[in-house]
C-alpha cells in the first residue's frame, strides 16, 4: 500500500475520532491530548505496516483500537474499531469481517474500562472536595463556637452569626439578614444584616476584604464596622415587623422546622413581595432559628453578587450553624431577662438601686463638661408611716405600685425612675437643665396629689402627697456623684420642713451643708 492511502487512512481515523470528541463535548486542551495519544498508535502501526508489511495488520491495529477506547470511551472505541476495519480492508483489499466482533469487543471494553476509571477518579475528587468542603465548615463552626461561649451579649451573637455565614472563610453567601421573634411570637422583627445592598457595593466590599486579606475572625471584629455594612440596608431591615403566620413563607419555615428555599418569587405571598422589592432579591433561603420548640427567630440568605443558586446541600451545611445560633440567641434572650429582673424594684417594676448607680455612671458629666448636665429628683410620700400604720403595709404596698404608674406617666420616654427604698423615689433626668427639671418635679408632684389612692382619706391632708427636692450637675457647688444625691436629697429635706407637698430646687444653696 502507498505512503499515500497509509497518510489518507490517518486522516479518516482523525476526522472520526474528532467527530466523536465533538458529540462528547470533551473540553479543547483534554481533547487535543487524547487525539494526538491515539494518533500517534495509529502511525506506529502504519510504521509497522511499512517495514514489517501488512501480515500482521488484523492486530497490531488493536492497539489503535484500545487507545482510542480509552482516550474517547466507548463511542471512541466502536469508531476506532470500524475505522480499523477500513485501515485492514485497504491494507489487505479483503473485508475482515470475522475480526469485525473482536474489533468492536476490544474498543468497547477499553471505552467502558476508561468510563469506569474516569467515573472512579471523579468519585474520588467528588469525596475529596467534600471532605475539603466539610473540614472548612467544621473550622467555621469551631471559631464560630468557640465565640458564642464566650459572650451573652445578642449584639456581638448576632455579629458572630452573620460574619460566619456571609465570609468567605466562612460559608461563603453574599448576604444574610436576621429577623427575632417578638415576645409574643406573633411577628418577626428586622434585627441587623451583613452584606450590600447592590451588586457594585458588593464588588466593593469584596476588593477591601481582598486587600486587607482578612480571616474569619478579623471580619467578626470588623464586619459592623462602615467597611462591611450598608446603612441602607439595616435601616430597611430594622424597619420590617413581619406577621408569622400560614400565609407567608415565614411561618412555613418556623411551622416545618425546615428551612425553604424561594427559587421563584411567589405572587400569592406578600413577604416574599416585600423582601423582592426591599433587596432586590430573585431567590433566597430562610433558615429557622429554634430552640427546644421555641421560636427564635429566622435567618435570611441569598446571592445577590455572584447570583450562585442556593441549594439543598446549602442548607444542610448552614443548619448546625443556625441550631448553635438559636441556643445562644435563646441563652443571651434568657439572661438579659434575669439581668433586666435584677435592676428591677420586684413590687413596683421601677429600676432599682443598683441600676441607678449604674446609670448614674453612664450619664453623670465628664469632669469640666456643662454641656450634657444630669438632674436628679429625689421625692417620698409625706406621713407614709402614719398611713402604713393605720392601714397595714399590704394597702401601702398598692398605694407604692400605683404610685410608680404615675410617676412613669408623668415622665419622657427618656427618663429613668428608680425606688430608691421604701417610699423614697428617685428620677434621673439626662441632658435636662435644672429649670426643666423643676417643670417635671412640679407635673409629678401635682399627677400625684390628683390621683386616687387607696386608703389616702386616712392622711392628714386627707390625699396622698409627695415632698421633692431637685438638683442639677451645672450647680458650680456639685463636682461629683455623691454630692448630686446630696444635694437634691437636701433640697428634699427643705421640702419637708417647709410643710411638705412642694418642690424645693439646690440652687439656694452655695455650698453642700
Amino acid at each position: 500500500m502507498s505512503k499515500l492511502n497509509a497518510f489518507f487512512l490517518l486522516i479518516i481515523a482523525a476526522v472520526g475520532i474528532s467527530l466523536t470528541a465533538n458529540v462528547l463535548r470533551f473540553n479543547v486542551s483534554v481533547f487535543l491530548n487524547q487525539l494526538i495519544f491515539s494518533a500517534a498508535s495509529l502511525i506506529l502501526v502504519e510504521v509497522s505496516v511499512y517495514f514489517y508489511g501488512s501480515n500482521q495488520l488484523s492486530w497490531t491495529i488493536l492497539l489503535f483500537i484500545a487507545t482510542a477506547g480509552y482516550s474517547f470511551k466507548l463511542i471512541g472505541g466502536i469508531a476506532a474499531a470500524l475505522t480499523s476495519v477500513i485501515i485492514v480492508y485497504l491494507h489487505t483489499e479483503g473485508f475482515p469481517l470475522a475480526v469485525l466482533p473482536i474489533y468492536l469487543v476490544i474498543g468497547a471494553s477499553a471505552g467502558y474500562i476508561s468510563q469506569y476509571l474516569l467515573n472512579k477518579k471523579r468519585e474520588h475528587h467528588s469525596w475529596m472536595y467534600m471532605l475539603m468542603d466539610q473540614s472548612k465548615h467544621l473550622q467555621v463552626f469551631r471559631e464560630v463556637s468557640t465565640t458564642m461561649q464566650g459572650t451573652l451579649q445578642q449584639d456581638l451573637l448576632l455579629k458572630v452569626i452573620l460574619t460566619s455565614v456571609t465570609a468567605g472563610h466562612g460559608l461563603g453567601f453574599n448576604r444574610a439578614m436576621i429577623f427575632l421573634a417578638s415576645n409574643q411570637a406573633k411577628s418577626l422583627k428586622g434585627i441587623v444584616g451583613v452584606g450590600p445592598m447592590d451588586v457594585k457595593k458588593g464588588y466593593e466590599v469584596w476588593e477591601k476584604i481582598s486587600e486587607d486579606r482578612l480571616k474569619l475572625r478579623d471580619l467578626i471584629e470588623h464586619n459592623f464596622d462602615s467597611n462591611f455594612t450598608d446603612p441602607e440596608l439595616n435601616a430597611i431591615l430594622r424597619s420590617l415587623d413581619i406577621p408569622i403566620d400560614e400565609h407567608n413563607v415565614f411561618g412555613l419555615a418556623l411551622s416545618s422546622q425546615k428551612p425553604v428555599i424561594v427559587k421563584s418569587i411567589s405572587k400569592e405571598d406578600m413577604s416574599q413581595i416585600l423582601i423582592k422589592d426591599l433587596f432586590q432579591t430573585e431567590e433566597f433561603a430562610l433558615i429557622p432559628l429554634i430552640n427546644q420548640g421555641k421560636n427564635i427567630g429566622i435567618l435570611l440568605i441569598d446571592n445577590i453578587v455572584n447570583k450562585r443558586p442556593i441549594t439543598l446541600m446549602d442548607t444542610e451545611n448552614i443548619l448546625p450553624l443556625a441550631n448553635q445560633a438559636a441556643i445562644a440567641l435563646d441563652h443571651a434572650n434568657l439572661y438579659e431577662q434575669i439581668e433586666e429582673m435584677a435592676l428591677r424594684d420586684g413590687l413596683t417594676g421601677l429600676l432599682n438601686q443598683r441600676a441607678f448607680q449604674k446609670i448614674l455612671n453612664d450619664h453623670f458629666p465628664i469632669e469640666g463638661n456643662r454641656n450634657s448636665p444630669l438632674s436628679l429628683i429625689i421625692f417620698d410620700i409625706d406621713f407614709f408611716k402614719v398611713f402604713n400604720d393605720k392601714n397595714g403595709h399590704l394597702l401601702g404596698n398598692e398605694v407604692l405600685m400605683k404610685l410608680a404608674r404615675v410617676i412613669v406617666n408623668s415622665l419622657r420616654p427618656d427618663d429613668f425612675s428608680f425606688r430608691f427604698g421604701g417610699e423614697e423615689f428617685v428620677v434621673l433626668l439626662p441632658g435636662t437643665l435644672l429649670d426643666q427639671a423643676e417643670v417635671l418635679a412640679e407635673k409629678i408632684r401635682s399627677n400625684v396629689e390628683k390621683a386616687s389612692f387607696p386608703g389616702e382619706n386616712t392622711q392628714p391632708s386627707g390625699t396622698l402627697t409627695v415632698s421633692i427636692g431637685v438638683a442639677c450637675t451645672n450647680h458650680s457647688g456639685i463636682t461629683t456623684k455623691n454630692e448630686l444625691i446630696e444635694a437634691a436629697d437636701q433640697a428634699l429635706y427643705k421640702a419637708k420642713n417647709a410643710g411638705k407637698n412642694t418642690v424645693v430646687s439646690f440652687k439656694e444653696f452655695v455650698t453642700i451643708d
